[in-house]
């Protein structure tokens, strides 16, 4: 466990857990969100990196510290089993997920046939989801993403 953040260890405080929790749902809404990521992966004027598939996948399971597939996630508290056993599948597909050409290339990855059922997967986990978290959570999770207002 040596290799995560000195804040991860033993009980986060409620504040930290707070928002790790709001950035996962984030992160969760955002992957799950086709539309999204059309408007903000095809939009040549934004220049707010963030707002493309590398980064998206790079806030899912790098910033949140995900690679490990949750264990951490798991040892911790941070998530709950029922959290992970909903999201597993999708997490797993997303994973493995190969782009076409390369991570640079939104419109490649949008029409992808495996992307579009790795989103339709993790809209379905999103669902399954929102039916055990609390009204708090339930409404960052369903929050529409305006992309416009961070660039």
């Amino acid at each position: 466990m040596e290799n995560y953040p000195t804040f991860a260890w033993h009980g986060f405080m409620d504040e930290q857990l707070r928002q790790w929790r709001k950035d996962w749902l984030d992160a969760l809404n955002q992957l799950t969100d086709i539309e999204l990521q059309k408007t903000s992966w095809l939009d040549m004027v934004q220049t707010n990196q963030h707002w493309s598939f590398i980064e998206f996948m790079c806030t899912y399971f790098d910033d949140l510290y995900l690679r490990d597939n949750y264990l951490y996630q798991l040892h911790n508290g941070t998530v709950t089993l029922q959290e992970y056993t909903i999201l597993f599948d999708w997490h797993m597909a997303l994973s493995q997920y190969k782009e076409p050409k390369d991570v640079y290339d939104p419109y490649a990855i949008l029409n992808d046939p495996l992307w579009i059922e790795i989103v339709k997967m993790g809209v379905a986990a999103k669902e399954e989801l929102l039916s055990i978290l609390d009204d708090e959570e339930k409404a960052i999770l369903k929050e529409k993403t305006d992309y416009k207002k961070f660039i």
